[in-house]
């Protein structure tokens, strides 16, 4: 008789949910801190990473893949 363990669904990081949100944007697009943010805490919704730190991973994402960043996680 074999006992098998329960598997768990593998956690993504926040960086792996950062790189997949932007996956779609082309060098010279410009992409909204505000709006990544969101949906990397949607689809991440166990992340301990805070803000700040999200946002230094998507500027790091946006550089090494020429893309515009706009700061606009104050605006309402």
């Amino acid at each position: 008789m074999d006992i098998q363990a329960p598997v768990w669904p593998v956690q993504q990081t926040a960086k792996e949910l950062v790189c997949e949100t932007l996956h779609g944007s082309q060098p010279g697009d410009i992409i909204s801190v505000k709006a990544t943010i969101a949906e990397v805490r949607e689809r991440g919704r166990d992340l301990h990473e805070t803000d700040c730190q999200l946002v230094a991973m998507i500027v790091d994402f946006a550089v090494n893949r020429g893309l515009l960043v706009a700061f606009d996680v104050r605006e309402p």
